[in-house]
């Protein structure tokens, strides 16, 4: 199947764009205590046992939502939807993005680091809803969590969850 090019152009614009912005993943204070008020404690932990780099990105997706109005599980999940993801290498990002279909016969729960690395990568939706599920997160933010990577889904708000997501 080919990728229209002004598709496959502006997603490897915002491929290049979240990249660049993982190098300085810095959050102030402010953007930490926001955090802190919006999600409970089990939460939060979670939220600061992410890699700085999901930290940012999930701040960001967060702000983009709240200044649309979202929903508040919409603002929880903006903020832990990445927590799936654990201790990643750049490189296994820049991998997985590359490898895209491979990334299906390549990741593996166990092996080495980088197999299991990019099984993470393919499954943080997955795993991220578990660790939320077990912090006693509503059902809806495990929802949204859980099916932010899906292909297709049919429920308005996961959609512009995703939507919103693939943008910052």
């Amino acid at each position: 199947m080919a990728i229209p090019l002004a598709g496959g152009l502006a997603r490897a614009r915002y491929r290049v764009h979240q990249f660049t912005r993982g190098l300085r993943p810095h959050l102030a204070p402010g953007e930490i205590a926001e955090a802190r008020e919006v999600l409970s404690e089990a939460e939060f932990r979670l939220f600061m046992g992410a890699q700085a780099r999901d930290r940012r990105h999930s701040v960001d997706l967060y702000r983009l939502l709240l200044s649309a109005g979202a929903s508040r599980p919409m603002l929880v999940a903006a903020l832990v939807h990445d927590v799936g993801k654990g201790d990643i290498a750049t490189w296994h990002r820049v991998a997985f993005v590359i490898l895209g279909p491979l990334n299906g016969v390549l990741a593996a729960p166990s092996g080495p680091r980088w197999r299991r690395a990019l099984w993470r990568l393919r499954h943080h939706a997955r795993l991220g809803a578990e660790m939320l599920r077990r912090a006693g997160s509503s059902a809806r933010v495990v929802e949204i969590v859980e099916r932010h990577t899906d292909a297709r889904v049919e429920d308005a708000e996961i959609e512009a969850f995703i939507r919103a997501d693939d943008s910052v």
